[in-house]
């Protein structure tokens, strides 16, 4: 798996790599290992107060790790962010499924510390807790809890970063590596002297035990949100869903504009979900979303 993931990690960046006169290699911002990534910040952080940032976001469906529920379940999500001038953050991030009876379909409150090492790696740490709404339709409602760590490296054409996450709930636990490479193009002085455009297309591997996505299907069915499939054996289930392996590969184009305190961006992403267990429903999708973010 690691002679697979530095081949990947090469190919990747030669895809992603070239000359441009206003390229950069690392992105304004990065998504965290569970949460889909918003628009870039609009501002340096108060280096007495550090910032607040609000967002408010749509998509046409959600993923979680490779894996997602085959009703597709459009949402709005509302964001508040705090990060301190040592680089500690907090945040709270809220989904709203647009079919749903709950206006709170998942809540998560996160912590965590960034901070660059040296001018070309930098370090992410963070710990988050998931609340759903009772009988939730989504994936992601097997689990409660990730710890995350993730180490970035700037090589001057592409940005590579490499996220572990560690989720855990009351009845499974999983592993995950996700490798990011990545390449921002920034355009200033579209319209003023102030704005920009952000242009960071990012190619995504990721790998891990997927026991979550095995106790999903089992409380989708109890919970009458999907029908059950033709069993193939429990034992080899099992044993499917504890193996470390490549869960997904995908594409993620976002398009970012910036001006002063305020910005927008609209992402296309493309993921395609590989060694799915036999109960799973999961397909390769295409994923529009849209954010609007303002340093307060």
């Amino acid at each position: 798996m690691l002679l697979f993931l530095a081949r990947l990690t090469l190919a990747s960046a030669c895809c992603l790599a070239g000359s441009a006169a206003w390229a950069q290699s690392k992105p304004h911002t990065q998504a965290s290992s569970t949460h889909p990534a918003t628009a870039p910040p609009v501002q340096e952080q108060d280096q007495a107060t550090g910032s607040l940032s609000a967002a408010l976001g749509y998509g046409n469906n959600s993923a979680f790790f490779g894996r997602t529920q085959a009703t597709t379940y459009p949402y709005f999500t509302q964001e508040l962010t705090y990060t301190s001038p040592y680089g500690v953050w907090g945040s709270v991030y809220n989904y709203d499924l647009l079919n749903t009876n709950s206006h709170f379909d998942e809540t998560d409150f996160s912590v965590g510390y960034d901070r660059d090492l040296t001018t070309k790696v930098d370090l992410s740490l963070g710990y988050s807790h998931f609340l759903f709404a009772a009988n939730s339709p989504l994936v992601k409602s097997a689990v409660n809890n990730s710890l995350d760590a993730a180490l970035g490296y700037d090589w001057g054409y592409v940005y590579t970063r490499l996220n572990g996450s560690y989720l855990f709930g009351p009845n499974d636990h999983d592993t995950f590596l996700v490798l990011d490479n990545s390449r921002a193009f920034d355009l200033d002085g579209v319209f003023t002297a102030k704005d920009y455009i952000a242009i960071t297309p990012k190619l995504s591997l990721t790998a891990g035990t997927q026991a979550f996505s095995s106790t999903s299907a089992e409380q989708q069915i109890l919970r009458g949100n999907k029908k059950p499939k033709t069993k193939t054996g429990t034992a080899a289930t099992t044993t499917d869903a504890s193996r470390f392996t490549l869960l997904s590969y995908g594409l993620r184009l976002p398009v970012a504009y910036t001006l002063g305190k305020v910005s927008a961006e609209v992402a296309y992403r493309y993921l395609q979900p590989v060694n799915v267990l036999p109960e799973d429903d999961s397909a390769g999708r295409s994923y529009f979303t849209a954010t609007l973010t303002v340093t307060l």
